[in-house]
């Protein structure tokens, strides 16, 4: 996987949308690759972040617009 590609030190960088104001809205007018109506689950950033960590990372840092919809948080593989 990512980390076990990343040398000691290497950097993750991952996004997340914690929350969609139009995600039924999505759901219900887009489809996946199969032609299926899309499936879109939020996670929180505790769950993307539990993830990222579990893995083997060290996050440095997120940010979020101001809207709490987008974040991109920054992740580390230890030395």
């Amino acid at each position: 996987g990512v980390y076990d590609s990343l040398i000691a030190g290497g950097y993750y960088l991952y996004t997340n949308q914690p929350w969609h104001p139009e995600q039924e809205f999505i759901g219900k007018t887009l489809t996946n690759h199969k032609g299926e109506n899309w499936t879109m689950r939020c996670r929180s950033q505790a769950e993307m972040d539990q993830l990222v960590e579990s893995a083997g990372f060290k996050k440095i840092d997120t940010r979020i617009d101001q809207f709490g919809i987008f974040s991109v948080s920054l992740a580390q593989k230890p030395n």
